[in-house]
């Protein structure tokens, strides 16, 4: 498998270990009856199976249509809300912090539907957390905003660092691009549009597009849009 085809598609990687992960976790648990489990709660090794079997076809839905973010998204809380049922709580919590890194990355929470949507289901994680007590319900929400502040901090300390960059270490004006070029290179940096977003926002084929961005590569000398946005990285559009 060429490593390069997964370059410039992260969630395409991050679904593929997703699907080796999950197949991994029920072989185990259908064979040799491993399983972490420590829940209280009635029917976990049912819950366990079920949430680990809709998590590996949310990942291959995921994989194939690999520009629907919110495919993996559905699938990490998926499995946080088995976890969190069948009493693996850091595991929970991992993957809780996993998800928000993405969010933040993606400036997803800036949208208050997404906001509240993630609100609500923070909310149903701590009822979730609270048949096993007392003690674990006050750890779980330590911890919880212990790392969702650490990772928000660092969020912060990268985004100053980029706008501190040297705005003129390069410059659009230096290149012979088109407006639609250029607008091309705007939109994914700034809100990571999709091929088929912006062939839809300037009216022509995708083909088109993909011509367009293999120029535009070409030109800076990168390999795909990971390097383009690390390039413009706190650049002044």
């Amino acid at each position: 498998m060429n490593y390069k085809k997964f370059q410039d598609k992260p969630f395409r990687l991050m679904a593929l270990i997703g699907c080796i992960y999950l197949v991994a976790m029920l072989l185990l648990n259908v064979f040799t009856d491993f399983s972490y489990e420590q829940s209280i709660m009635p029917f976990s090794r049912i819950v366990s199976y079920s949430a680990q079997s809709i998590a590996l076809v949310l990942c291959l839905l995921s994989f194939f249509l690999y520009t629907h973010h919110s495919i993996y998204y559905i699938a990490l809380e998926t499995l946080t809300f088995s976890y969190l049922y069948t009493g693996r709580i850091y595991t929970a919590l991992f993957l809780t912090a996993i998800l928000f890194v993405l969010l933040l990355l993606e400036n997803r929470l800036a949208s208050r539907l997404w906001l509240r949507i993630y609100l609500v289901l923070e909310v149903i994680k701590l009822a979730l957390v609270f048949p096993y007590g007392i003690k674990t319900f006050f750890e779980y929400i330590g911890i919880t905003l212990f790392s969702l502040c650490t990772i928000g901090c660092i969020n912060l300390l990268f985004r100053h660092a980029y706008n501190k960059k040297d705005p003129d270490s390069i410059s659009l004006k230096d290149y012979k691009f088109s407006d639609r070029q250029k607008d091309c290179i705007k939109e994914i940096v700034l809100n990571n549009t999709t091929i088929k977003a912006l062939a839809i926002n300037h009216n022509v084929s995708e083909s088109a597009i993909k011509k367009d961005l293999s120029h535009i590569y070409n030109q800076l000398g990168i390999s795909g849009k990971a390097d383009l946005k690390a390039l413009f990285i706190g650049y002044n559009f």
